[in-house]
């Protein structure tokens, strides 16, 4: 059988195979696609070299000058000199060059401060910077009764006080309470053991926020508002010591009238305004991709 196949492709000439390898192999020794594939070759390492140089090549536009120096001009209110400019331009390219590299190094991915700045700029570019339109005054009144609480003025109270030092000998706590139980029982204040206190001894409609200016976030501030009127309570611990205290007035927190806050309450309408059209702006670029949640099933 074999010498049969022999003969039979002795008869009929060379295989498919046979003929398709020799194309093939005329293919490949065509000069033309030497030259095809030399041309190609040249091409892609011309491409490469000039995207090389491209990244070596820093060039200092006109507008980049005119920018450093208007940057320049904001952060110190004067333009600069020559040699001040000249001293902004060196510091951009040092930093263009730093960035670059570390842009090629990959630096710039999978770095949360990196993508935080980018995110941040994103944002503002698509924010609606336009302004919104002014209400009038039944529209902005309207928005002040739906948040009258934003407004409304606070407890004010007003009291004297004793202060007693730890930086005397003893217990300053103990020496506190003991005053305090001879101010109940009627001595009067010039007659216990207090200490001179460094400001004030008396104030006058202090709010709960400017106590903890003044005696920082400390016992003492917390509870000025729900002291007793006209009586003597404590101790209370401030940052300087302890205090007993003796409240002369206060006023209850109360709806402050629109018209004494009109031009806070236009100035707050008006930012609310603006950021749920920023928000809105941002939702829609949001709304441009498309999120796949593979952490769910």
């Amino acid at each position: 059988m074999s010498g049969v196949a022999e003969q039979t492709t002795q008869a009929g000439g060379a295989t498919p195979g046979s003929a398709r390898g020799g194309r093939v192999r005329r293919i490949l020794r065509e000069p033309l696609l030497h030259f095809f594939v030399a041309g190609l070759l040249l091409f892609l390492a011309g491409q490469a070299w000039r995207d090389a140089n491209d990244r070596r090549t820093i060039t200092v536009t006109p507008q980049r000058v005119a920018a450093l120096a208007q940057t320049y001009r904001l952060q110190f209110g004067a333009p600069p000199s020559p040699r001040q400019l000249e001293d902004a331009v060196d510091a951009w390219v040092r930093e263009e060059a730093m960035v670059r590299e570390g842009q090629a190094m990959g630096f710039d991915r999978d770095d949360e401060v990196v993508r935080r700045r980018i995110a941040q700029k994103v944002e503002f570019l698509y924010q609606d910077r336009s302004l919104p339109k002014p209400p009038d005054e039944a529209e902005l009144r309207a928005w002040f009764d739906a948040r009258a609480a934003r407004y409304a003025a606070p407890v004010r109270t007003s009291f004297n006080h004793l202060y007693f030092s730890p930086d005397r000998p003893g217990d300053a706590g103990a020496r506190a309470q003991a005053a305090l139980t001879a101010l109940i029982g009627g001595a009067p204040p010039d007659a216990v053991d207090a200490d001179p206190y460094p400001e004030q001894s008396r104030y006058a409609a202090l709010t709960a926020t400017e106590a903890r200016r003044l005696f920082g976030d400390t016992e003492l501030a917390a509870r000025i508002d729900g002291a007793p009127v006209r009586a003597w309570s404590g101790p209370y611990r401030s940052g300087y010591g302890w205090h007993l205290v003796y409240v002369t007035d206060r006023a209850p927190a109360g709806r402050a009238p629109f018209e004494t806050v009109q031009a806070q309450v236009l100035q707050d309408y008006l930012a609310d305004t603006q950021a749920q059209a920023n928000a809105k702006a941002v939702a829609r670029l949001v709304g441009r991709y498309r999120v796949v949640r593979e952490d769910r099933p």
